[in-house]
């Protein structure tokens, strides 16, 4: 499956950009590899639309902006945030300016510090995540940038736990303690829980970020998939301390994802001791974006595609979510129409790995 290949993905909200970055000039954004632009107009309103002027097709995000309005850089054409044409520089003044002069527009709005927009007609709301809201806990912005992995491969990760352990070996993984203690999953709808227990390795930054003491910690994790591209996760220390991690995954294309993650803690941390808990998590993250990078961009929606563990309850689920939502449409192959090639090479290989000894 390709991102592309799932229509039903253009009805859900992605983040684009954060708010504080929509201010004098106009921004391109790129969702399942349709572009668009977003602009902030009159009274701090924002704007998102087709990167393309209705007039001969320039690009949008190439303008400025001029008392509030969108500016096209070809023609003068300008444009309200509600798409609407507010001037034809070519037309006389008096002329009323034709309806159907407008960009074409689509659903945005601002949430968590974030601009979001939904290609499509929703069929949710922005997600809720009730902790960025939580006047308890304090929001902290880490990461937004592009990964050159697709956007299922990003929240699977997400999802599965059992990979801390090796892939953040230099970090906060043990790969003595492997093991995952008693893990819970449950599936509602199209939303995924878990709940599961695991040590962690405390290095001194980990350490300062939780006031901890020793060298390892039990930590209780309680991981939910909200959206197919939304990720929540809430941490648990034994000092009380709630560290809570959001992922959001907006597909670029099918091989290229924005990815956004931000927390909220429930210890108020001065300015420094934020520092350093945005410096650990985006160690973190880098070892994730060097793995990810790696892994082709086709995500396997049948079961027999790949092997799995009882660890991987939550990322088997994750699978058939995606399928449901692909089986909406007819537009995804079957996984051997892009595995089988791999497969057969591998066979090959072993196979002439092998022949040597045997013929000896």
């Amino acid at each position: 499956m390709l991102v592309s290949q799932v229509p039903a993905l253009k009805e859900y909200w992605y983040p684009v950009a954060y708010s504080a970055d929509v201010v004098q000039v106009p921004r391109p954004a790129r969702v399942l590899g349709e572009d668009y632009v977003i602009w902030r107009g009159r009274e701090g309103a924002v704007g998102a639309a087709v990167d393309e002027c209705p007039h001969r097709g320039s690009r949008l995000s190439q303008g400025w902006i001029e008392n509030g309005d969108l500016v096209c850089g070809y023609h003068g054409w300008a444009f309200a945030p509600s798409g609407a044409c507010t001037r034809i520089p070519q037309n006389d003044p008096e002329a009323p300016i034709p309806p159907r002069a407008r960009t074409l527009s689509v659903l945005v709005e601002e949430r968590y510090g974030l601009v979001w927009i939904c290609p499509g007609m929703p069929r949710e709301g922005i997600p809720a995540l009730p902790e960025a809201d939580d006047p308890q806990f304090v929001l902290i912005h880490e990461i937004m940038e592009v990964w050159r992995a697709s956007a299922p491969r990003v929240i699977d990760n997400a999802l599965d736990v059992s990979h801390l352990s090796w892939t953040h070996r230099n970090t906060i993984g043990d790969s003595a303690n492997p093991r995952m203690n008693n893990l819970k999953v449950e599936r509602d709808g199209q939303r995924l829980r878990s709940r599961v227990s695991y040590v962690s390795r405390l290095t001194a930054e980990q350490r300062e970020n939780t006031g901890l003491t020793g060298d390892f910690t039990t930590r209780v994790t309680n991981s939910e998939l909200v959206q197919p591209f939304v990720f929540r996760d809430v941490m648990e220390y034994e000092n009380g301390l709630r560290h809570v991690l959001f992922k959001t995954a907006t597909p670029v294309d099918d091989t290229h994802t924005l990815f956004c993650q931000f927390i909220a803690r429930n210890d108020n941390p001065d300015e420094a001791k934020k520092a350093g808990i945005v410096a650990l998590d985006r160690k973190i993250q880098s070892e994730d974006k060097e793995l990810l990078e790696q892994i082709r961009p086709e995500f396997p929606l049948e079961m027999q595609t790949e092997m799995h563990t009882r660890t991987d309850r939550m990322t088997v689920e994750y699978r058939r979510i995606l399928a449901e939502l692909a089986s909406e449409g007819s537009l995804v192959p079957p996984d051997h129409a892009w595995s089988r090639p791999f497969v057969d090479a591998a066979r090959a290989a072993a196979k002439a790995a092998t022949s040597p000894r045997e013929q000896g």
